[in-house]
């Protein structure tokens, strides 16, 4: 079974599972006071939006674009935006075939750069998709040995905290700050990130 796949199996209890490890709660905790309130946001590899809908609880700019490869993923965050009013444009399409011009004021990208082959690449993509001062909205896996649980499941990687960092200033971006999760899984297995574009 390919990863797209996996995800499409998961995706009727995916907001339930990750409620119930801390996910939707840290989103909010990295996002608060931190987002922006106008201009084009996409959530790149959205899943069932928990970002995305996380953004919006926090105040962020309404006018998001849903990317995900997995359509049962799209189709649940899609739902989940329309509840709250927000009507959000949906791609369904993976990181890489994100189009190389800056069009977003805000990107964000929860467990995504993990699934790609080349996480440099990956964060110069986005990084490329951003206009100036734009911001990089990252929440990537850390070194951790809970890790090795979730990659019998998705195979993906992990990286440090001065990967990230190298990767997003050889892409040209400016860290504005690493958010630390408070409590439970995500403050073991993941790391948030935010960058600007100068």
């Amino acid at each position: 079974m390919d990863l797209t796949a996996r995800y499409d199996a998961a995706a009727a209890r995916w907001d339930a599972d990750i409620a119930r490890l801390g996910y939707l709660a840290a989103y909010r905790a990295m996002l608060r006071g931190q987002t922006l309130a106008a201009g084009p946001v996409l959530d790149i590899g959205t899943g069932t939006g928990a970002f995305a809908r996380a953004w919006v609880a926090e105040g962020g700019s309404q006018g998001i674009t849903l990317a995900d490869p997995s359509r049962h993923m799209l189709d649940r965050a899609a739902a989940s935006l329309r509840t709250r009013g927000i009507t959000p444009e949906c791609r369904c399409h993976a990181l890489a075939s994100l189009p190389p011009a800056p069009r977003w004021r805000a990107i964000l990208a929860a467990h995504v750069i993990e699934h790609c082959p080349d996480a440099h690449t990956a964060v110069g993509a986005l990084a490329t998709a951003l206009t100036p001062g734009g911001r990089l909205y990252l929440v990537v896996s850390r070194p951790h040995w809970c890790n090795w649980l979730i990659w019998l499941r998705f195979r993906h990687r992990w990286y440090s905290a001065a990967q990230i960092i190298a990767f997003a200033e050889a892409a040209g971006l400016t860290l504005h700050c690493v958010r630390r999760f408070p409590a439970g899984p995500p403050a073991r297995t993941s790391l948030g990130y935010i960058f600007t574009k100068p």
